[in-house]
């Protein structure tokens, strides 16, 4: 399969984050591009913009007869109405990974790989290289920086993305340096048990060429260096003197190629300073110097729905996040404690995927517990059935001491709206929409409200 010869992709569920970026792709080589979605979003109308075709409704006779490939994501169900036809018409039919794989092979593929920490290092990389030596990016989020998903540069013969864990999608990729940024349990629904999920992060790296790995990981072979966020027995490349200064942190890297002293960044989190080390760790292994590192590292801006900051007001602070695992959930939470220490923390987080929900909601309590109130939504089911008693009382029953809401994902702006008019004893309200579904269609709404209340 030559994907690089494909000329006419039509994308079946051309709207997700990694569909999109491949759409993006074949729009910038300039085949036609095609494909279906559920519904309309920002990212569907800038594809639309590019040229992409794009209809929201199953129907097999708006498929184009022109077609000559079918890319599709895991997430379309069996019984898409679009599928027989497919079928009956004998199109060549894709994973969207393996489309990946096969780009991939055409660049020196750098690719991160875990459970959590992908996409922010995987941005960090490609704005390191982008903006340095050149490269090429395919991103499983927004980069604010690069203004999407997909970079195109025409010179490099690097090639940026995602190993996604999901499906086993990542044994697709042969990279040239890998990351792996954690390994903890999740997809229990493909793998079964946390053994088999971590010997399929093993084949992974043993398909790399050399990587790097997060000294937590306790692996069966030894990596190119493992990295930390301080340094301890493993950990070959790590921060040190770390603190907050005028918002942001200051810290010195340390690793095998050297140290690049008084580093800047502004994102909030000492994971994202963790993110940072395996970041700088592969631009200094590609050949990107340190002085151009420390220049560059202050303007990274983060990934959309990233602890994205989206309101600063007088009355209220409000950030978004892509958190959907209990271990980024944690991490997210300890990063606003740090930054906001005077503020009540109001936490409104949809689950992802029933069988997720099912599999870890006690370790889903024990991360929101953190919280000082909480209002959870109704589970996002992607692609999946429901699961006779799960909920997100699951979850919320096991949460003591706590206050704890429910509502429906359409009504979280009403919820907010109506929290606000509530007296709080402390300084201020903090609060941040957590998920991975589609609880980002109340971001917009959201800051509206934020935004002409603080003007009132």
């Amino acid at each position: 399969m030559k994907a690089d010869r494909i000329t006419h992709p039509y994308f079946l569920g051309i709207g997700g984050i990694g569909m999109s970026a491949l759409a993006f792709h074949y729009l910038q080589q300039g085949c036609k591009v095609s494909g279906y979605d559920r519904v309309c979003t920002p990212l569907t109308k800038k594809l639309e913009e590019a040229g992409a075709v794009i209809h929201y409704t199953e129907d097999p006779v708006l498929i184009p007869q022109d077609v000559s490939t079918v890319i599709y994501t895991p997430a379309i169900p069996a019984d898409h109405g679009e599928w027989e036809s497919i079928r009956q018409r004998g199109l060549r039919c894709y994973k969207r990974a393996e489309i990946l794989g096969v780009l991939c092979r055409l660049y020196r593929t750098v690719a991160v790989a875990g459970t959590h920490g992908k996409t922010t290092t995987s941005s960090l990389i490609a704005y390191l290289l982008q903006s340095s030596i050149g490269c090429n990016a395919i991103l499983g989020g927004l980069s604010i920086n690069m203004g999407g998903n997909y970079h195109h540069d025409a010179k490099s013969q690097i090639m940026v993305t995602e190993a996604d864990e999901y499906d086993h999608s990542f044994w697709q990729l042969y990279p040239y340096f890998s990351v792996v940024t954690s390994w903890d349990p999740d997809h229990m629904d493909v793998y079964g048990t946390l053994e088999n999920m971590r010997a399929a992060y093993v084949r992974f790296m043993r398909q790399s060429d050399r990587f790097i790995a997060d000294s937590a990981l306790d692996l069966p072979f030894q990596p190119r260096f493992y990295y930390g966020l301080e340094k301890d027995g493993k950990a070959r490349a790590y921060a040190e003197n770390i603190r907050v200064e005028n918002g942001a942190y200051i810290f010195t890297y340390v690793g095998p190629r050297g140290r690049i002293e008084n580093l800047r960044m502004v994102l909030p989190g000492r994971h994202n300073i963790e993110n940072a080390v395996a970041a700088i760790s592969i631009a200094l292994e590609m050949g990107v110097g340190p002085a151009k590192i420390r220049a560059l590292l202050p303007g990274f801006k983060g990934v959309k729905r990233r602890l994205e900051y989206c309101h600063k007001g007088n009355k209220w602070q409000y950030y978004d996040d892509y958190a959907h695992h209990p271990a980024e959930i944690e991490a997210s939470i300890s990063a606003l404690r740090e930054c906001y220490p005077d503020y009540k923390l109001v936490v409104i987080f949809q689950p992802h995927l029933y069988t997720r929900t099912r599999d870890l909601c006690d370790t889903f309590a024990s991360s929101l517990s953190e919280a000082d109130e909480l209002c959870l939504a109704d589970i996002y089911p992607a692609r999946e059935q429901p699961i006779e008693g799960v909920s997100s009382r699951l979850i919320g029953d096991k949460i003591q001491g706590k206050e704890v809401s429910y509502c429906n994902c359409e009504d979280i702006p009403a919820w907010v709206e109506k929290r606000t008019q509530r007296a709080d004893g402390k300084s201020g309200l903090l609060f941040v929409t957590m998920g991975a579904g589609n609880i980002d269609r109340s971001v917009e709404p959201l800051i509206r409200f934020f935004d002409k209340e603080d003007k009132a």
